[in-house]
């Protein structure tokens, strides 16, 4: 189990995953901030008209949503 550990690649593999699951977090987060910006001006823009918002999260994490003003 040691020469696992000895190897010159196991340090560039373990960078490629840090770098990777860095990235995806990043996306995620971006994903939500997004979402959720865009949710609100959806729901300011239909409160505005004299709607009623109607919004359904299918993604917790991303904030993926359903829009619809009534």
């Amino acid at each position: 189990m040691a020469e696992i550990w000895n190897n010159k690649n196991t340090g560039g593999i373990v960078l490629i995953m840090i770098t990777l699951l860095i990235m995806t977090f990043i996306l995620i987060v971006s994903a939500s901030y997004f979402n959720n910006k865009q949710i609100q001006s959806a729901s300011s823009q239909c409160y505005d008209k004299g709607g009623e918002v109607q919004v359904e999260i299918h993604n917790t994490w991303t904030n993926d949503f359903s829009f619809q003003c009534k």
